[in-house]
């Protein structure tokens, strides 16, 4: 025990360097910032005891030289310094002005201040002379592209002169306001419209839309560089510069100098004085590769905005400048379908035919085919009347019309080979003849069925469930278009699965109408009660 003391009483404390302030002779600048000082300052360890700071100064935006005062300084822990945050340094002097640091043991380093005049290079004014896209699902399968969008014409929606070589003739101002805390520079960039006072729509055509029927904007690509006035900042750090335009959309990019830039293997923009460049969030599309569509589109990569400094803009150019038709004008409003009321029939066809010679016929139209009384559809009525719950569901009734007669649906046998008529309601009488009931799906839409289907019960056990085709133009079956005119509706009645596989019919109305009838479709029009 008596050991254990005397080593005890010998063991010396560690905290007491800390204690005391021993150990800390660290004497360095962190961190400083003048008033005018664009960028970051280097600092610079020399040795240990010199060093040297190089800062860029906008000696246009420092009222005296002389007397520049220090904004921030950051030193060692428990370090001094000779200048203290809020007093000012004299640059005007024959030689480098000088800091020096103490450490909290005394140890000192002297710092030199190498100044250089700072000049924001974008300053001045610029005329936009042309621009380019680097786009394209898969570049490694041939699939990217390096485009001046106003050589693909087709592209754009460029009524009154809006495509992209409107740009062409338009001027940048760029003027600076201050430099901020943080050492980036900021100001005023005002884009104008040229002489001919117009701007790029960024409007993609509706022609050339893969997936759908519409223009397509595209200003979250290609409106980089804002129209009219806007704010930009300078990030020297980043080597960035941003545009803030009138409401406060940002879009940040690129100042390239003159020179050749690789967007990708063999893929190479000649930048022959100055340019923008803004990097792009396009998605892979690789169902429409290789197309505009996708390089424009949906996977544009790189925008480059090419620009030429001049020495001053044409009076004439100082434009406020338009885009024109500049936004997608919004689809026009499905027609609301009615279903409930009168309905007369006004056509009736029939695909059918046994396999390799499927073709469409107006069942109507074929009068030596039939027993004479199909005239008898042609005035038939077919009647929806909505529950009290609504037009989703009621009563139905094919009525027969002024004539009081149905057509009997019997085809005539000798043009089957036969010696009796052949009854054919099994395919074209499928609507009730008595009143029974419906209901309207208006939420199983296809391709085909555009507007839903109707549900109609035929018999106690049988229903059909119809698709119902508003106006417009139809391939059932891989053949000839079925227009449904304005003012009309069609029910499509599938008949069969598959067509027959009896060859020795082939090509005869027998065939179509008999045999192998695959789709009947009733065309009606709605009818307007007299007044």
């Amino acid at each position: 025990m008596g050991a254990l003391v005397l080593l005890s009483a010998c063991t010396k404390d560690p905290w007491n360097a800390v204690k005391e302030g021993s150990w800390n002779q660290d004497r360095k600048i962190l961190n400083i910032k003048f008033a005018g000082q664009a960028g970051l300052a280097k600092v610079e360890d020399t040795d240990a005891s010199t060093g040297i700071i190089n800062v860029s100064l906008a000696t246009n935006l420092v009222e005296d030289m002389s007397k520049v005062t220090l904004e921030t300084l950051e030193l060692s822990y428990n370090a001094k310094s000779s200048v203290q945050r809020g007093e000012t340094v004299d640059f005007t002097g024959s030689a480098d002005p000088t800091i020096t640091v103490t450490s909290e043991t005394g140890k000192t380093r002297t710092y030199t201040i190498v100044m250089t005049e700072f000049t924001e290079t974008i300053l001045g004014t610029y005329k936009i002379t042309s621009s380019r896209v680097w786009g394209g699902t898969g570049p490694e399968w041939g699939g990217g592209a390096l485009m001046e969008p106003s050589t693909k014409s087709w592209c754009w929606y460029a009524d009154e002169g809006h495509g992209p070589a409107a740009e062409y003739d338009d001027y940048l101002e760029f003027t600076l306001d201050e430099i901020m805390a943080d050492g980036n520079t900021t100001g005023t960039c005002i884009h104008y419209g040229g002489v001919d006072a117009k701007h790029w729509n960024c409007l993609f055509k509706a022609a050339v839309n893969k997936e759908g029927d519409t223009d397509i904007d595209l200003h979250k690509f290609y409106r980089q560089i804002p129209v009219g006035t806007s704010t930009w900042v300078r990030d020297y750090v980043n080597n960035t510069i941003s545009f803030t335009d009138a409401d406060g959309k940002v879009t940040t990019g690129q100042f390239l100098s003159g020179g050749d830039y690789t967007v990708y293997e063999g893929k190479v923009l000649t930048v022959e004085q100055n340019a923008f460049q803004f990097n792009l969030s396009g998605v892979d599309d690789w169902t429409n590769i290789y197309s505009d569509y996708d390089k424009f589109v949906k996977r544009p990569r790189i925008f480059f905005v090419l620009v030429s400094p001049v020495d001053e803009i044409p009076a004439e150019a100082k434009t406020e400048g338009t885009e024109g038709k500049n936004s997608v004008e919004p689809p026009a409003p499905a027609p609301v379908f009615d279903l409930p009321g009168d309905w007369k029939v006004k056509e009736q066809w029939v695909y059918g035919g046994s396999v390799g010679a499927i073709t469409k016929d107006q069942s109507t139209a074929k009068s030596w085919c039939w027993n004479g009384n199909y005239v008898k559809e042609k005035d038939n009525i077919l009647t929806f009347t909505p529950s009290s719950e609504g037009s989703l569901s009621g009563t139905v009734f094919y009525g027969p019309g002024a004539d009081g007669g149905y057509w009997d649906y019997m085809y005539v046998g000798k043009k089957a080979g036969v010696a009796v008529n052949i009854d054919c309601s099994k395919w074209y009488g499928w609507l009730p003849h008595t009143e029974t009931t419906y209901t309207f799906n208006p939420d199983d839409i296809t391709e085909q069925s555009p507007c839903g289907t109707v549900t109609i019960k035929i018999s106690s056990i049988i229903t059909y469930n119809v698709p119902i085709l508003l106006p417009g133009s139809y391939v059932f079956l891989g053949k000839s278009a079925l227009v449904i005119p304005e003012g009309c509706m069609a029910l499509a009645l599938p008949l069969a699965d598959a067509p027959s596989s009896d060859a020795a019919y082939q090509w005869t109305d027998y065939d179509r109408f008999v045999n192998s009838p695959l789709l009947y479709v009733m065309v009606f029009e709605k009818q307007v009660p007299s007044e």
